[in-house]
């Protein structure tokens, strides 16, 4: 199940999430899943949809955060709720960039049916971090989002 590799820290006022993935394609899944996770309860969420998502950036923190930031606009204004991600993250020599491509399976919202536990304002650059641990084959990537 995705939530041993998503906790949910301590915070004042805000989520703080650590991830934990063996490769970084695994991670960013992950980090998605953890936001989803936030606003709606993901285990209701069905796979009736795949939708594509491309995110870009020019370092990797950049890019987890376009791709969360990405993830969170179609949840706002598509009303599509994802329960799953496939994604393959590349590095584009031409244009200096890492690149994401893929898709999220789920459905439209139906507050009958997916009940919004909070709202989340953004993404934040605010203790972004993603540790690579050579040693124990373990990406670490924490990430604050406002509430």
């Amino acid at each position: 199940m995705f939530l041993d590799h998503v906790e949910y820290l301590d915070h004042m006022t805000d989520a703080y999430l650590r991830i934990r993935g063996q490769t970084m394609k695994e991670a960013f899944e992950y980090s998605a899943m953890g936001l989803v996770n936030i606003m709606y309860d993901i285990e209701n969420i069905e796979k009736k949809q795949r939708i594509p998502i491309l995110a870009e950036g020019e370092e990797l923190e950049n890019l987890l955060f376009e791709w969360l930031d990405k993830i969170l606009l179609m949840m706002l204004i598509d009303k599509v709720v994802f329960s799953k991600f496939n994604i393959e993250i590349t590095f584009d020599k031409a244009s200096d960039k890492y690149i994401i491509i893929g898709y999220g399976e789920g459905e439209f919202a139906d507050l009958n049916k997916h009940e919004l536990k909070v709202e989340i304002k953004g993404v934040t650059y605010h203790e972004m971090k993603i540790l690579d641990h050579k040693d124990t084959n373990e990406i670490i990537i924490e990430y604050i989002v406002d509430l």
